[in-house]
């Protein structure tokens, strides 16, 4: 789904990429240079099967950031001219924030087939629900640039791809291995900024790490080396589910520090299942749910180090 295939003559496209080139650099040579850890990039990018596409934002500072003022979209098939949508929302400090198409009816088939549960369950945001060319910046495929932008659009805070060029059907590594479709791709913990230049070469295994087609486990925490420069001794507090969904019934739970308590609630917030880990030293355990009817619920960890942390997963068929 989603996939728009676009060819050009030759001599045509040379043309029209010197001109379109031209117009990108007003937006390059406007750019925010990021300091590391001092502003918000794209942790995390999903072209999957279907309508699965998401972005994640990570926010690397010790203080929360307002989403108003900073878009999202993309530079559609090399085009010069970006789409955006504007966002709203903050992102705590050393926190995700993600984003999904909004294509939830389940009886959609063709261009409105829903996205995966497991995708549903970890957004923060659903956006860009109708697709119209002329509106369409969240329906990103592989070859599409990327941005984060903020101001009135024009300046990048980070950009997946190369502004001004349609690499085909996916940017690829050096071996020619495609990583910008069909794939989860996750930032590397050693990247503290995005990438503000957005005309130099993509490189795509230098600053990212390719996981399989619909992988959405890594999505609403991410690892970065700013929370534990910035932190010092203290402790990096994250957690993970798996499966999510957990269609048996059975959820991984994998905490960064000793786990203290585990519980989950339903959706009006009544405690389904509660686990202790009083004398026990562990970061994983496995819940076994078999009692809980099917549905979304939240899953809240409590570590020994004093941490508190929640995540919402969807448990049953």
């Amino acid at each position: 789904m989603l996939k728009v295939t676009a060819t050009f003559a030759p001599q045509l496209e040379n043309v029209m990429k010197k001109i379109l080139l031209s117009a990108i650099a007003i937006i390059a040579s406007n750019a925010l240079i990021a300091q590391d850890c001092s502003e918000l990039f794209i942790s995390e990018y999903v072209v999957g099967s279907g309508n699965n596409r998401a972005l994640e934002l990570y926010n690397p500072t010790n203080a929360p950031i307002d989403l108003n003022g900073y878009q999202v979209g993309r530079f559609r098939d090399g085009s010069g001219t970006p789409m955006l949508l504007d966002l709203s929302g903050t992102i705590g400090a050393y926190s995700t924030y993600v984003i999904v198409v909004d294509k939830r009816d389940p009886n959609g088939t063709g261009f409105e087939e829903p996205v995966d549960m497991a995708l549903q369950a970890v957004a923060d945001t659903f956006v860009n629900p109708v697709y119209v060319q002329a509106n369409s910046p969240f329906y990103f495929n592989g070859d599409d640039a990327v941005p984060l932008t903020k101001g009135d659009g024009t300046v990048l805070v980070d950009v997946l791809g190369r502004i001004g060029e349609d690499p085909g059907t996916a940017w690829a590594d050096a071996n020619g291995t495609w990583w910008t479709t069909d794939k989860t791709l996750v930032r590397k913990a050693s990247i503290l900024k995005g990438d503000t230049d957005g005309l130099d070469e993509f490189l795509p295994e230098v600053e990212w790490d390719s996981l399989p087609e619909d992988t959405f486990t890594e999505l609403g925490w991410h690892n970065c080396d700013c929370q534990t420069m910035s932190v010092g001794e203290n402790e990096v507090n994250k957690f993970n589910l798996f499966p999510n969904p957990a269609t048996d019934k059975h959820l991984m739970v994998s905490a960064s520090q000793e786990l203290k308590q585990i519980e989950v609630f339903n959706i009006l917030g009544q405690e389904a299942a509660r686990v202790t880990f009083d004398d026990k030293h562990t970061s994983t355990h496995k819940l076994e749910l078999d009692d809980l009817s099917t549905g979304i619920y939240v899953v809240r960890v409590a570590m020994k180090n004093g941490a508190v942390l929640s995540r919402k997963v969807m448990i049953g068929k």
